[in-house]
């Protein structure tokens, strides 16, 4: 993913009674010394520009604290040129285009300013251990978010549609769709799955979470998309912190190469890191003037977090064809009233939407040549990187010529 990914881990190892061979630490004399009780090898590189210390340490294991001259710079750094490089970073409160940094790397973690050597020991160990050519990897794993700026605009809907649009174009078992409205998400209903994610598990663990549990937890749908989502609970938003929706994503995007999120218009903890993190942002909203301020509002706030990554992406959703505009208002209009471009616009089709979520079954295997799925299959193209589907019908042409 571009914005992914903490490698697919296997359970933590055993670390009583071990040694942490050799650490390289940017980080204060304090906790300098104190890793000197658990490990024999302390290379300070406070002394080391933010270059210098990527340019050789890249690719190994890094213990970097924040609030040290050059932490930052050294991070976005390794995001860029190492992503292969393991990384403990001690904070208390990470900004959220730090997380964006380091959710390109293969392997990483966050442990509190508080933390013991040996919890760092046990953190070193376990990413070190992850350190290992993954099925997915930071530059090949794709995200996209979709968030509604109001209530009721679709966005389960579309995140839906995109991830089966998305499957028919890179072939069966590639996309994961991932309900993040942990309280009362729709996927599971829209598509008669089986809600399986042990939420409390997740929270009481986030670091156990590994590539075979995810699988325990994934539902397969026939058309080769396999969906995450958790059974309703109306405690689930209070047990979905940060750490364990982070750890989540990260795992999924270390499996698979696709990864749509079904995201809760209400701000969460973790919001912020996620909308900072991901390829794609998706804003939806519908045609009319309150909900186009508020999607404009929105979009602005996401552009924010994104800093050097893409805009937010404004979908209206639920258009009239353009014979029945009736009272509506063309979109040119409406942009010049938000001054925000809206990058596409999806037809509704409600026969075709209730006719799909009663049968459990995506809208295009009800009505392929609904005008919704038309505008769907635009929107992924649209927002899907630069060679992906070419690459895609390249590899479908190449099979098909074996057979």
């Amino acid at each position: 993913m571009h914005a992914s990914t903490q490698r697919k881990s296997d359970p933590a190892p055993d670390t009583a009674g071990r040694k942490l061979a050799a650490v390289a630490a940017l980080a204060g004399p304090d906790r300098l010394a104190a890793l000197k009780d658990v490990c024999p090898d302390v290379r300070d590189l406070s002394q080391m520009t933010a270059p210098e210390i990527v340019q050789r340490h890249g690719g190994g294991l890094l213990l970097v604290e924040q609030g040290m001259p050059g932490w930052d710079q050294v991070l976005l750094m390794l995001a860029v040129d190492h992503p292969a490089t393991a990384v403990i970073v001690v904070s208390d409160q990470l900004p959220a285009h730090m997380v964006r940094a380091l959710m390109k790397l293969q392997a990483w973690d966050v442990l509190s300013v508080s933390a013991a050597p040996d919890d760092i020991l046990d953190t070193a160990a376990r990413l070190s251990d992850q350190q290992m050519p993954a099925k997915g990897s930071a530059a090949e794993s794709v995200c996209w978010a979709f968030r509604g700026a109001v209530g009721g605009a679709g966005v389960s809907t579309l995140a839906i549609e995109s991830a089966f649009a998305m499957a028919r174009l890179v072939g069966p078992g590639k996309v994961c769709l991932v309900d993040l409205n942990m309280a009362d998400g729709m996927t599971a209903s829209f598509l008669e799955a089986i809600p399986k994610l042990d939420l409390q598990a997740l929270s009481a663990a986030p670091e156990r979470l590994d590539a075979r549990l995810l699988a325990a937890w994934c539902w397969q749908h026939e058309d080769g998309v396999s969906i995450i989502t958790a059974p309703r609970n109306p405690e689930a938003d209070a047990l979905a912190s940060e750490a364990a929706v982070l750890r989540l994503l990260d795992v999924t995007c270390a499996t698979f190469p696709y990864v749509i999120l079904d995201m809760p218009r209400h701000m969460m903890p973790w919001t912020k890191s996620v909308l900072a993190a991901v390829d794609q942002a998706v804003i939806v909203s519908e045609l009319t003037v309150p909900s186009l301020h508020a999607a404009a509002d929105m979009c602005r706030d996401v552009d924010v977090l994104r800093r050097e990554g893409s805009r937010a992406r404004l979908v209206l959703n639920r258009m009239f064809k353009k014979k029945q505009f009736r009272t509506g208002f063309p979109v040119d209009t409406a942009e010049k009233a938000i001054e925000r471009k809206i990058d596409v616009t999806v037809t509704s089709d409600w026969d075709a939407a209730r006719t799909a979520v009663n049968l459990g079954k995506p809208i295009a295997n009800v009505k392929p040549k609904s005008p919704l799925v038309k505008d769907v299959d635009h929107l992924v193209r649209l927002l899907a990187p630069d060679g992906m589907i070419e690459a895609s019908q390249s590899l479908k042409t190449g099979r098909k010529a074996k057979a």
